[in-house]
């Protein structure tokens, strides 16, 4: 499943349904407060697609949450206003892959498809996440 965080509602439903239809659940939040409902304790999700700018608390911000709840899920980040330290400090929390938008959404459902691939392929090998 894929919890998709986005504050622009319709490319979270075109996202969502795009997702859908590649046969993924997908859930959709507005904010990063929202999101975190979601994800803290129970980190059911194989992957999070995280905008940047979101109101309130940003998608890095939420990240450095996840991280420090020891949550090793992998997450994508999406922006169309990217810096330098806001790329450097999503890679210091292991990001799996930045999205300008605007993005082909083919291109990120593959790319998303491949990130839970290769994750689960490192949860299955001994010491593969920690």
């Amino acid at each position: 499943s894929v919890l998709i965080v986005e504050d622009e509602v319709l490319l979270a439903r075109t996202l969502a349904n795009a997702l859908r239809d590649a046969g993924w659940h997908a859930v959709t939040e507005h904010s990063a407060e929202t999101a975190a409902a979601h994800l803290f304790p129970s980190h059911r999700f194989d992957v999070v697609v995280l905008d940047h700018r979101l109101p309130g608390e940003s998608g890095v911000s939420l990240l450095e949450r996840m991280r420090a709840e020891n949550d090793a899920t992998p997450a994508i980040l999406m922006t169309a206003y990217e810096t330098a330290s806001m790329r450097s400090r999503a890679t210091e929390l292991s990001v799996s892959g930045f999205f300008r938008k605007p993005f082909d959404l083919g291109e990120l459902i593959g790319f998303l498809e491949q990130v839970v691939r290769d994750h689960e392929a490192r949860a299955a090998t001994p010491g593969g996440l920690g």
